[in-house]
Parts: structure tokens; C-alpha cells; sequence
């Protein structure tokens, strides 16, 4: 489990290590993602990265949570990216987790393989670490 940076890394460990032996991992409120798509540009795809197909595959079907907080919406956060590559991705952190949630659906679905990642929106949760903490601590007794 990791929030905020912390996510940015666990979810790109997933993408980038998933022969590692990970149980389960938890990304709670990324600020921009590597989409799971060769199409895109690294660092915000993995266009050119060294992630082939079956890295990606492997990846995708990992058990891996993007955890949301519902409320972690404030576009005027200093901290937030604001590029215009990791706004294409959403105006805010909610709205990029859940994009990239779907294209690894769709990068899944598209090759065939299991999907083994979910998405957990946090109701009324802004960016906070303290609440993410424990809901990231609900789902890894129940996943």
C-alpha cells in the first residue's frame, strides 16, 4: 500500500516488475499514472518502455487495487500535475484513477487474459493518507 507518490510507484512497479512476488497491491490517489498502453509515450504510457507483451499481460492480471478517495477532486492542489499529458488523463486524481482503471479493462479485455486489478472508490475521502490507510487496511483482510 502506498498513497499519493507511494502510488505512483506501486502501480508502476506492477506495470514494470510483474514477475515480482506480489500478493496483492494497493495505489490509493496516484496524481497521473503510466497508462497500460504501448501507444502512449513513456512515462505517461508505455510507449517505448521495457514492457512487452507478455510483461503487460502478466501485469494486468496481478492483484492490484486502485484505490480512490471520491473526494480527492480539489484541481487547485499545488501538488497536483497539471500537464497537458497528465491532464488528458483526467482533471483531477479521482478522475485519473478511474481512467486508468479502464484502460487496463480495456488493454485486458482487448488481449484476452484475465483481469486481475479493481477499483475501490472511498466515499467522501479528499486526499488524505490517514483515511486511505484504513480502507487500503479493509481491503487487503478481504481481498
Amino acid at each position: 500500500y502506498r498513497h499519493s507518490a507511494g502510488a505512483q510507484f506501486v502501480h508502476r512497479f506492477v506495470l514494470f516488475m510483474p514477475e515480482a512476488r506480489i500478493d496483492r497491491a494497493i495505489a490509493a490517489n496516484a496524481g497521473w499514472y503510466t497508462m497500460p498502453d504501448p501507444a502512449t509515450a513513456f512515462p505517461y504510457g508505455l510507449g517505448a518502455a521495457p514492457v512487452d507483451e507478455q510483461a503487460l499481460t502478466a501485469a494486468l492480471g496481478k492483484r492490484m487495487t486502485v484505490l480512490l478517495g471520491t473526494a480527492d477532486t480539489n484541481r487547485d492542489d499545488p501538488d497536483l500535475r497539471k500537464t497537458p499529458e497528465a491532464d488528458a488523463q483526467g482533471p483531477h486524481r479521482f478522475a485519473r484513477g478511474q481512467a486508468f482503471f479502464a484502460q487496463g479493462q480495456q488493454a485486458a479485455a482487448a488481449r484476452n487474459v484475465p483481469f486481475g486489478w479493481k477499483l475501490v472508490p472511498v466515499p467522501d475521502v479528499g486526499h488524505s493518507n490517514g483515511k486511505m490507510a484504513v480502507a487500503a487496511a479493509a481491503q487487503l483482510v478481504a481481498y
